[in-house]
């Protein structure tokens, strides 16, 4: 066999495991992902629907693979959202919220977009628990539909 097809062999070779890498990498991601919205996001989400029916609050819940999002609506009419998105950054997973508000037209505004106040004030999924999405969204919500 000559060199250049030792080289050829070689390179296929070194593609074929790199093709495996990327597969079984995004596979872990991916699970990683459903770990965090089943695990952290959406429990925190039906618990404060839970808590904001007992004050005549309607809390409207719908999410994807690596999105999720909460509407709070009062006496039909919408008040609040926040959205929690995740994304990969250089190969870690970050989630990152967004928060909405409702102008004097009745239309959603974007208001607040970032991290997920937590502890660590990190991004990354390993940092942010299910407590943590509670307390920003409260302040969050607390200080949007406060009376001034």
């Amino acid at each position: 066999m000559d060199a250049w097809q030792r080289d050829l062999d070689t390179y296929f070779a070194k593609q074929k495991k790199t093709k495996k890498e990327i597969k079984t990498k995004q596979a872990n991601l991916k699970k990683d992902i459903k770990h965090f919205m089943q695990g952290e996001v959406l429990p925190a989400f039906e618990a404060l629907k839970k808590e904001f029916k007992k004050h005549k609050r309607e809390i409207t819940i719908e999410s994807k693979k690596d999105w999720a999002v909460v509407l709070v609506k009062r006496n039909s009419h919408k008040e609040f959202v926040y959205e929690v998105n995740i994304s990969a950054d250089a190969g870690d997973l970050a989630a990152c919220k967004r928060v909405y508000t409702i102008n004097k037209k009745g239309k959603l505004k974007l208001r607040v977009e970032g991290k997920i106040s937590n502890p660590g004030n990190s991004p990354l999924l390993i940092s942010i628990k299910k407590d943590d999405i509670i307390k920003d969204f409260l302040e969050h919500y607390k200080d949007t539909t406060r009376a001034r």
